[in-house]
This record gives C-alpha cells, sequence and structure tokens, in this order.
C-alpha cells in the first residue's frame, strides 16, 4: 500500500539535501516570480554590503544605523540597530519582515504595489489616525499577513507579540 511522505520525514531522511533543495527553490522563486523587488534588494544590499548582515532562513538581513524600523525587498531584508538586539530566530521583527520575504514569493510582481507601497503609505501616512483609534500598527492587512507567515502571534488583549514557529 502506499502511503505519501512526509516533508518532516523527508527532512529526516535527506537531511541537508532536502534544506539544499528548499533554498535552491526559494531562490529560484525569488529570481523569477520576484525579480523585480529582489533586483531592487540586491542593488541596495550591494550599497550597504559593508554593514553587518547575517543570512536567516534563506534572506539576507543588514543592519543598518538609526531608527526606522525595517524593509524587504524580496529575500534581502533591512533592519535598523535597534532590532538588531533582538537577533533572529527570537526576533519579532526579524520574523516579521521574514514574513514579506514569503508575501512577495507568494504575490511576485504585484508585492510592490500590493504589499510594498501599501505598507509604506499606512507607515507614513496614518500614525495620527492609530493613536486616534487606538489602531495598531500590525492591523493592516498587509502587516497582519506578515506576522502570520512569519509565525508570530499575538496575546488578546495586551496586544504583546511574539514567535511561535
Amino acid at each position: 500500500m502506499f502511503m505519501p511522505l512526509s516533508i518532516s520525514y523527508m527532512e529526516k531522511f535527506f537531511g541537508s539535501l532536502w534544506r539544499g533543495i528548499k533554498t535552491f527553490l526559494f531562490f529560484l522563486i525569488c529570481l523569477t516570480w520576484g525579480i523585480l523587488q529582489n533586483l531592487i534588494g540586491f542593488i541596495t544590499f550591494l550599497f550597504l554590503a559593508v554593514k553587518p548582515h547575517y543570512r536567516y532562513k534563506g534572506s539576507i538581513v543588514t543592519i543598518v544605523k538609526g531608527r526606522w524600523g525595517g524593509i524587504s525587498l524580496g529575500a534581502f531584508i533591512f533592519i535598523d540597530e535597534d532590532i538588531k538586539k533582538e537577533a533572529a530566530p527570537t526576533s519579532v521583527f526579524v520574523n516579521h519582515e521574514r514574513g514579506h520575504c514569503i508575501q512577495s514569493i507568494i504575490l511576485g510582481p504585484l508585492y510592490l504595489f500590493v504589499i510594498g507601497l501599501s505598507s509604506m503609505i499606512w507607515a507614513g501616512f496614518f500614525d495620527g489616525y492609530r493613536q486616534r483609534k487606538g489602531v495598531s500598527y500590525y492591523d493592516f492587512y498587509t502587516e497582519r499577513g506578515a506576522d502570520k507567515l512569519g509565525g508570530i502571534e499575538t496575546s488578546s488583549p495586551s496586544g504583546y507579540r511574539f514567535v511561535v514557529k
């Protein structure tokens, strides 16, 4: 009788080969379906290559001076120095930006408009609205989706966010 193999079984059986295949597929999708944002991210990375950086789940995380938050451009994540203090894999911020990387894979060329532009407008122009209405930055669909894909849950009613996977 035929039984389908689970991914966890494949990882145990094939180990690093399976991880290599997943990494290859990740970059293949990034360099085809998500070429636009990855090209922008790569060019940005080249300008910032002297800055501290590390790999995390197939992405390249670069730490940039200042207090401005973070941005994901395909497989390239750029975060400020304050976020660096909470290093991956437990960092809510790095995993949130990793969630945006996954959104990029799903949406491909639409990512910059559906997620990127919407997210930048929400971050840049709606701070007063969020404060008046008591709405979290992470309640917006782009940010809520990135949290979910990044393995972040929010405990209610405190609003505390934490990494679960």
